[in-house]
């Protein structure tokens, strides 16, 4: 029986990676794309880790609206985007098949739901303290689209930052800041006391209405195979550089949302 509610968590994964990769018309390698997904996957181990540690801070220093922003902004999104934006950067974005913009979204779609297959399995086995198929039906509706949805847009941006000439390190910033903002912004609606929790439908339906024309301006331009140059290569520093930044902007938007509150 466990293994028909596992089924059903990936089904909703499986489904939306088979539909975005045959949406390219230079499809990447298989073995490229489903490596990246088990990387995808991984990250769970490193999150897991990590996840108690920032819990027992999270728990000693803020109460109420400061506790539900870093739970969602910090806790969750930053810490997720991060890892997934690791396995784009570091692996895909390197390797010699990842050479026209389209291939960005395939893997930021690829890395993004191997993440959400671990995550949603676990969602849907232990949530209700017992296996529910209707964790599974909601959060293939919600959760499951989100993680998509900020995958195609850190794959887009990264795509700016590695084959444009300029304001690289601007797109490489945004490549993760973008993404935690609106992952962020959905869990916080889903938590907090200031905003409804119908603000997680808008946060969907505005990443929809993005992607959408992100990917049908990159599909206009695959007319015929093009190997575009890579002008610039991110690296542990640029890395390490938006990350602190980005959790700057973070934490002092938790303090300002102590002060409202």
């Amino acid at each position: 029986m466990y293994f028909l509610y596992i089924c059903s968590a990936l089904l909703p994964v499986i489904l939306i990676l088979i539909y975005i990769y045959k949406k390219d018309k230079f499809p990447e390698p298989k073995g490229v794309v489903f490596l990246t997904f088990i990387l995808g996957c991984s990250t769970v181990l490193a999150i897991d880790y990590i996840i108690p540690v920032l819990d027992n801070f999270g728990q000693k220093n803020f109460r109420g609206e400061t506790y539900f922003f870093y739970d969602s902004f910090i806790r969750a999104a930053f810490l997720e985007e991060f890892f997934k934006f690791l396995v784009l950067v570091f692996y895909c974005a390197r390797h010699d098949e990842f050479d026209e913009p389209m291939d960005a979204i395939i893997y930021g779609v690829a890395a993004s739901l191997g993440f959400a297959a671990i995550e949603n399995i676990d969602y849907v086995l232990k949530y209700y303290k017992e296996p529910s198929f209707t964790m599974a039906i909601v959060r293939a509706f919600s959760a499951v689209p989100m993680h998509t949805l900020c995958g195609i847009l850190m794959g887009f941006l990264i795509t700016l930052s590695i084959f444009e000439k300029k304001h690289n390190f601007l797109n490489i910033f945004l490549a993760l800041f973008v993404p935690v903002m609106f992952h962020g912004l959905y869990n916080y609606s889903l938590s907090s006391n200031i905003l409804s929790s119908y603000f997680a439908d808008i946060v969907l339906l505005i990443l929809i209405i993005r992607t959408y024309f992100v990917f049908k301006e990159l599909k206009k331009a695959q007319i015929t195979k093009k190997t575009h140059k890579k002008h610039y290569i991110i690296d542990t520093l640029d890395v390490s550089k938006i990350s602190i930044l980005i959790l700057s902007i973070l934490i002092l938007f938790n303090y300002f949302i102590g002060f409202l509150s």
